[in-house]
């Protein structure tokens, strides 16, 4: 993914965010975070529907009738929705969904924006660094699997900061370094970034009458730091 997906201008083109999440920043958006959330439920909820037909069908078996089997069965699947709900809704209005800075081409101050509101506007001066996490897994020796790439973005702040969050699958970590340092780097802001790698795992070849899984230890090299600022 390009980086300017994750950094990019913001909407009225006074301010550059670093995305995490789209949405947010207004109790209308807040209030839309919060009917996704029912509808992630909703659906975790049909995807364990043939264990509930399952449990249904055992407790017939066992005596129960099928009204009284599927009416429990759905009063339960009910009430874990409504109760997790709330612990869900509020933890996608409290999350912070994207980082903007201010002016756009010479950053002086940031906020953090949640899903329900954006915070009070705060000195650039705030920010210690920002640290991007790489890890790769690197294809095996004649494995046909391409590498798989993980990023995730710490801002860190005299007072906590934010992370680590994931960076979209594919971010190109190098443009978004460099974008970063372009950014915030004549404002003495670090950009550190650690780079882990790793061998992903062989599977052993058939022994016996059937297959044992397991396999070598994977080679593990971690990349220094790097970055400006």
């Amino acid at each position: 993914m390009p980086a300017d997906e994750v950094l990019r201008p913001g909407r009225d083109g006074a301010t550059v965010d670093l995305v995490f999440e789209s949405g947010g920043g207004s109790w209308p958006a807040a209030a839309l975070l919060v009917v996704r959330a029912l509808a992630m439920l909703l659906a975790v909820g049909f995807a364990f529907l043939p264990a509930g037909i399952l449990v249904v069908a055992v407790a017939v078996i066992v005596g129960a009738t099928l009204v009284g089997a599927v009416t429990v069965c759905g009063a339960l699947w009910a009430a874990a929705v409504l109760l997790l709900w709330p612990f869900l809704a509020v933890a996608e209005v409290r999350s912070v969904r994207r980082v903007q800075f201010t002016p756009a081409g010479a950053p002086t101050e940031l906020r953090f924006v949640r899903g329900a509101r954006a915070g009070a506007w705060a000195p650039i001066s705030g920010l210690r660094r920002i640290q991007l996490a790489e890890s790769v897994e690197e294809p095996y020796e004649g494995d046909p699997a391409p590498a798989v790439r993980t990023l995730t973005v710490t801002v860190v702040t005299t007072t906590g900061g934010e992370g680590p969050r994931s960076a979209p699958k594919g971010t190109d970590a190098d443009a978004l370094q460099r974008a970063l340092e372009d950014l915030l780097g004549p404002a003495g802001v670090a950009v550190v970034r650690r780079t882990e790698r790793r061998t992903r795992r062989k599977p052993s070849a058939p022994s016996g009458g059937g297959w044992v899984y397991g396999g070598s230890g994977s080679a593990n090299s971690g990349g220094g730091f790097s970055g400006g600022g």
